[in-house]
């Protein structure tokens, strides 16, 4: 561990860290990789003896420059972000000080850390795969930095570093396997709170006209889902997220106050729990598996109403289903949706004030119309609706991923009277305030509409840009019911998906290259291909927790016990010790070398002439002492005895053609007469090491 390093270890050690930090670019300072490489050319100049080792003051310097170019970059403090730009900072400046042995292992174990903590920004299967080559770079590495001496070239060299390396990799594989299958997942010790800052996707908890538009924009996925059964037309997937309740004017949020996740939680929980008695179960169910991204968000996406759930979930009286921690890892749902249950034909006084509240004197041109309306269809709520249906159809309004601004005061009369130009939320708010401007309880419900399925994988893919915003109206009679005043001005938009209506919409980036999949089946196909692919990678391997754990076991080992596991657990790894074993040749006889083989068979043929050689005794001195015996025997074994020597200590002797004389000598001694049968030759003092 003292040895100083060299030139050629420093160059694996450059390898090497570049793979670690090449992914962390993508989430933080690109300029830490430069950094990191002007640190090793640096150490590299040192060891050319073009340039000075660093010394105190400059390490210092540096370290202060590093620490202000993380202060600029704006990371927020206290993050995970920071955190880790500071681990790589420190990563790429360890170079200058890499002199010896142990310098260069504490950075390949540095990177090994590195390699498992880029995990925390992505677990994709892509990832999983260069994780695999920086594990192969950096175990190069290690071999790498080893002082050794061989005569290979370069080339060479770095190949057979990279296949031991490759070979250490994979056998580590098997048990890898093992750990991963039978290992119990237990829940984390702790976990890294979602600190200011850091990026939360997905759907809100307020509505602000044009958020949904803004969202559409974004191609990210937001959940997989597959069906037990017949998967529902596109009309009726309607994946619910939140219910919006309460409007200052502007924004739609869903309580009047706002409230932290864990306060939340709790009134979720308690005020607004969901109990069996709120609903009337009817018709079939639709059976159906949700896979959710991380989104650093508590809210998931179902199909309502959502009545059985199998997970770590919170059932809500609105009919929502949230996690029951914010979402940093994927999260798996099996759930069962009733679409002809009738929900709350009561409501609760504070359910009812929740779905009835307006702001005081705002939008009077909407209350005047929404009274002119509710008076022309003789107070009948059907027919109240009908006609604000048919006014949304017949009427100049536009469906725009790109309306315009509304201001801050009276936005449902600009919308209604004035620009008539929005998205879904526009429709949505402005539907519920006429209901609600009469008297009728209703609400705004966010989440997705629709989806893409995939025919390669039999699942439907949600992604940001079907994020939808639609309504519930109530009426005691026939509970809530939704409404989607979206289908009055865009009915392609559900009937059809997202894309019927985005590819209608200019500048977006996104569109041309769905447009280029389209003009090319074989790479609309491709692009399925590699989404399924990663949904297995995701459902099987990120999402392995301990209740598919238990269930696989189960369908393995039946009805299986802790002493069951364990005796399977220790069956497999003592199975893996033998198969191990056997693959090293543990219990196999040593294999002889060209060299022992042939002294092996020329023994065996004097010994049966009646001569033995001793151990000890080299074939040249056993040739001379045969030879005053046997002159024939003796002049073959001397023979035997150069080219042996040959093969043995001439680097520069032909292996191939000294071997063939060799076996052609065997075959002469063996043919040779001997007119002594039996007799013992007493060896002579040897005078060196026998080549046997």
């Amino acid at each position: 561990m003292n040895k100083t390093i060299t030139y050629s270890g420093m160059l694996w050690l450059l390898a090497a860290q570049f793979v670690v930090m090449l992914p962390f670019t993508l989430y933080l300072p690109w300029w830490l990789i430069p950094i990191m490489v002007a640190s090793v050319i640096w150490r590299l100049r040192v060891l050319k003896g073009y340039s000075a080792q660093p010394n105190a003051l400059v390490k210092t310097l540096l370290v202060a420059m590093g620490v202000g170019g993380l202060v600029l970059s704006g990371l927020p403090f206290p993050s995970l972000d920071l955190m880790l730009a500071v681990l790589l900072l420190g990563f790429a400046f360890k170079s200058l000080e890499v002199v010896q042995l142990r310098d260069g292992v504490i950075v390949i174990f540095l990177g090994y850390l590195l390699v498992a903590l880029h995990f925390l920004y992505t677990q994709e299967i892509l990832a999983g795969a260069y994780g695999l080559l920086g594990m192969t770079i950096l175990t190069g590495a290690l071999i790498g930095i080893q002082p050794a001496v061989t005569v290979l070239n370069p080339f060479e060299t770095v190949r057979s570093h990279l296949k031991l390396a490759t070979l250490m990799v994979l056998q580590a594989i098997p048990l890898m396997l093992i750990i991963f299958f039978l290992a119990p997942r237990l829940p984390p010790l702790w976990s890294l709170p979602m600190m200011p800052g850091q990026t939360k996707t997905g759907i809100s908890e307020r509505m602000t006209p044009g958020d949904i538009a803004d969202l559409t924009r974004s191609t990210e996925l937001a959940f997989r889902a597959t069906f037990k059964n017949t998967r529902p037309p596109q009309a009726q997937l309607y994946w619910r997220g939140l219910t919006l309740n309460y409007f200052d004017g502007k924004t739609w949020q869903q309580l009047p106050e706002d409230y932290d996740f864990i306060n939340f939680k709790n009134q979720v929980k308690g005020e607004y729990a969901l109990f069996n008695k709120n609903f009337e179960l009817r018709g079939d169910p639709i059976e159906y598996e949700a896979l959710y991204v991380p989104s650093g968000q508590p809210w998931l996406f179902t199909l309502t109403p959502t009545l059985n759930v199998e997970g770590d979930v919170i059932r809500a009286a609105d009919y929502r289903v949230m996690a029951n921690t914010i979402t940093q890892s994927p999260a798996l749902i099996k759930a069962s949706s009733y679409p002809q249950t009738i929900r709350d034909t009561k409501l609760t006084h504070t359910m009812r004030h929740l779905a009835s509240q307006l702001p005081q004197g705002s939008d009077p041109r909407t209350h005047e119309l929404a009274q002119r309306w509710w008076r022309e269809s003789g107070q009948n709520v059907e027919r109240y609706i009908k006609l604000i249906l048919h006014h949304f159809r017949t009427q100049e309004f536009y469906y725009t991923l790109s309306p315009p601004l509304l201001g801050d005061q009276n936005t449902i009369d600009a919308f209604l009277f004035d620009s008539r130009k929005g998205f879904c939320s526009h429709y949505a708010g402005s539907f519920v305030f006429l209901m609600r401007a009469v008297g009728i309880p209703a609400r705004v419900v966010v989440g997705y509409q629709g989806g893409k399925w995939n025919e390669q994988g039999n699942y439907l893919a949600v992604y940001q840009y079907d994020a939808h915003a639609w309504v519930e109206v109530w009426q005691p009679e026939t509970g809530w019911v939704e409404y989607d005043p979206t289908t009055a001005v865009a009915p392609s938009r559900v009937t059809e998906g997202s894309d019927a209506f985005l590819a209608q919409e200019e500048g977006l980036l996104r569109q041309s290259f769905r447009a280029v999949q389209n003009n090319l089946p074989w790479l609309s196909s491709l692009s399925q291909q590699l989404d399924a692919l990663q949904y297995q990678w995701q459902r099987w391997v990120v999402g392995y927790d301990h209740d598919t754990q238990a269930n696989v076991l189960r369908k393995w080992l039946g009805d299986f016990s802790i002493t069951t596991l364990t005796l399977v657990i220790l069956s497999v790894f003592v199975a893996l010790g033998v198969l191990w074993g056997i693959w090293l040749g543990l219990w196999r006889k040593p294999r002889l070398t060209l060299e022992q083989s042939l002294m092996h068979e020329l023994d065996q043929i004097l010994a049966k002439k009646g001569f033995k050689r001793e151990p000890a005794q080299t074939v040249g001195d056993f040739a001379q002492q045969v030879s005053s015996k046997q002159a024939d025997l003796g002049k073959l074994l001397q023979q035997f005895a150069q080219h042996f020597e040959s093969l043995c200590y001439n680097p520069m002797a032909n292996k191939a053609d000294t071997t063939q004389q060799l076996k052609r000598l065997l075959k002469q001694l063996k043919k040779a007469p001997i007119t002594q049968l039996g007799r013992k030759i007493a060896p002579l003092k040897p005078s060196r090491i026998s080549e046997g």
